[in-house]
């Protein structure tokens, strides 16, 4: 619950002399209809956001991944060591398994359960972003900014697809949010205290849902704004001793508890997965120093024209900058610049990674959108829409154009169908503005992006077999997975993550680590290193599965190993003994 401010005798925060820290923004009365309105959108994007998440089976390797290692917490009662496919998998930390496996727990495993946690924190995060935004600006603004950050391309696809990148967004967020709360200029010291004990609170969170980048980002961004607006007395302000007492008691105990049952864990984790893989090639995920700049203008669609507008005007116009107080617009700026170019910096890229700027990009967007003329306004509204169809239409092409175009022409109606949807709604934009509706043509334009990924996604499900087990598994066993059945499973010189999810148990690896190779030489014993010590195996007993590429089975068959086919597509056979 987040906490009032106290009325009463105690003193505001100290501020540096000179300081001008901002005031709560008055909140104009909004007419019922408006009100009405924008619950209808809020009901609009629900739908949009939830209705599809059980229709696709879970691609690899990402959801694979992230839906199995809570079925496995839940299997075990282990709820310390995380597991994949049976080995310890040190990756990242547990906030998010913990969360799935309680929903697993709820309402049983699959795909609309696994994806929940990252539906619902990026549905919440837009409401965050709403919230602070009415506070620091007014309702129209609050509103405005969380729908555009809805409606983004980038944050809207990440609340569809089962990753841990949606949860550390959420949490920076609202660490943010909480941040610029506890700045406000008419708060007493001990409500000052709680907002900050709050955004330390969130952090400890990041830091549960994604390692130390959740204090680092963040420690990062406050630095350099500090450096900018010589404001050291915000230092002050950040009730370092009892929030870092929060931080640890919140993150510090399953820390504590891993590395106590696995002596292995400290190096692994700190080591490798922050430093090795930040500064050291080696991890397949390596990009130019551009690599970010396409991702950020495609994820900020249909709204890219007026991000870019606001960042110089915010960096221009410094405003309170040199008094010292908080300038939010130039927070919002560093903030975003700061995850920008760290991960920049890295050896390793993945788009997902600059997710945690884009709700301040937007915010600072919507704050800034107020200052345009209304001519301006419209145009960089179509702008973005016609950019929008385009990069939809682009990609279309450019699939079309694929080798494996034949794989991916079941899917083509729907993709064709997801630009001709953002095409549509910026037409009706342009009428909606020539006519002077410049909400309604707002919501007509940013809707259209949320049903054209759906569209999108729909023909996705289409060909998801190039991506997922779930229709060959689903072929053998029916809904129900064979988890009590103790017949093994082998998994021949290459490893799905999503096959132990669906079959309800672990398979046995053959001849492939991939990214299981430190839980395999902590436990080889769950590990066959060759395909001829697997034949031998296979051949010895007089029951099994195995699953494998159909390169991989044509070699096996004509090497004259007895298997028996189940099912089969274009990317894997499944046999049996």
């Amino acid at each position: 619950m987040i906490p009032s401010d106290p009325v009463g005798r105690e003193a505001a925060v100290p501020h540096p002399a000179g300081a001008v820290p901002y005031r709560t923004a008055p909140t104009s009365s909004i007419r019922p209809q408006g009100q009405l309105l924008w619950w209808a959108v809020v009901c609009a994007l629900a739908v949009l956001w939830f209705g599809t998440l059980e229709l696709r089976g879970l691609f690899a390797p990402d959801e694979g991944r992230y839906a199995q290692i809570p079925q496995a917490m839940l299997a075990t009662g282990d709820w310390i060591t995380p597991r994949l496919n049976g080995f310890k998998y040190f990756e990242k930390p547990p906030l998010q398994y913990w969360a799935t496996a309680v929903i697993y727990r709820l309402f049983g495993e699959d795909e609309w359960t696994a994806r929940l946690w990252p539906a619902l924190i990026g549905f919440l995060g837009a409401m965050v972003v709403a919230w602070i935004g009415t506070v620091t600006a007014g309702r129209r603004v609050g509103g405005l900014a969380g729908f555009m950050l809805a409606t983004s391309l980038g944050y809207f696809v990440a609340g569809q697809y089962l990753t841990l990148d949606m949860g550390l967004t959420f949490f920076l967020t609202c660490a943010l949010a909480f941040f610029i709360m506890a700045q406000r200029a008419e708060l007493t010291n001990r409500a000052h205290t709680r907002w900050m004990l709050l955004a330390w609170g969130a952090l400890a969170c990041a830091v549960l849902s994604k390692g130390l980048i959740g204090i680092v980002l963040p420690g990062l961004a406050l630095g350099v704004y500090v450096a900018l607006t010589r404001d050291l007395g915000l230092l002050r302000r950040l009730a370092i001793a009892p929030g870092i007492g929060v931080l640890l008691a919140v993150s510090a105990p399953w820390f504590l508890l891993v590395q106590d049952r696995n002596p292995e864990f400290f190096r692994f984790f700190f080591i490798h997965e922050h430093f090795e893989r930040f500064v050291l090639p080696g991890h397949e995920r390596l990009g130019p120093w551009w690599y970010f700049i396409p991702v950020m203008l495609a994820g900020t669609l249909p709204w890219t024209p007026l991000v870019v507008r606001a960042i110089p005007r915010a960096v221009r116009e410094r405003g309170s900058m040199d008094h010292g107080g908080l300038n939010i617009d130039l927070l919002l700026v560093v903030w975003a610049a700061t995850v920008f170019l760290f991960f920049s910096l890295s050896s390793s890229k993945l788009p997902a990674y600059v997710l945690p700027a884009l709700p301040p990009l937007v915010l600072l967007a919507a704050r800034r959108a107020g200052e345009l003329d209304a001519k301006t306004l419209i145009r960089d509204t179509l702008l973005g829409g016609a950019l929008a169809a385009s990069a939809g239409g682009s990609a279309c092409l450019l699939l079309a154009r694929t080798d494996s175009f034949h794989l991916l022409a079941p899917a083509m109606p729907w993709f064709l169908l997801a630009p001709l949807a953002l095409l549509a709604g910026g037409a009706g934009a342009a009428l909606l503005a020539r006519r002077q509706r410049a909400t309604s043509a707002w919501l007509v334009l940013g809707l259209a992006m949320p049903v054209a990924v759906q569209l999108a996604l729909v023909g996705a499900h289409a060909i998801d077999e190039l991506y997922s087990t779930e229709r060959v598994i689903e072929s053998l066993f029916g809904e129900e997975r064979p988890r009590t059945d103790t017949t093994p499973f082998y998994s021949v010189g290459t490893f799905e993550n999503s096959l132990p999810f669906y079959i309800g148990r672990p398979v046995v690896m053959v001849g492939y680590r991939s990214e299981l190779g430190t839980g395999i030489a902590a436990e080889p014993d769950k590990f066959i290193d060759t395909v001829e010590a697997f034949s031998a195996l296979w051949l010895a007993r007089s029951d099994g599965y195995a699953a494998m590429t159909p390169r991989r089975f044509d070699e096996l068959d004509r090497s004259g190993l007895p298997m028996r086919v189940l099912a089969r597509d274009a990317q894997r056979v499944i046999v049996s003994r």
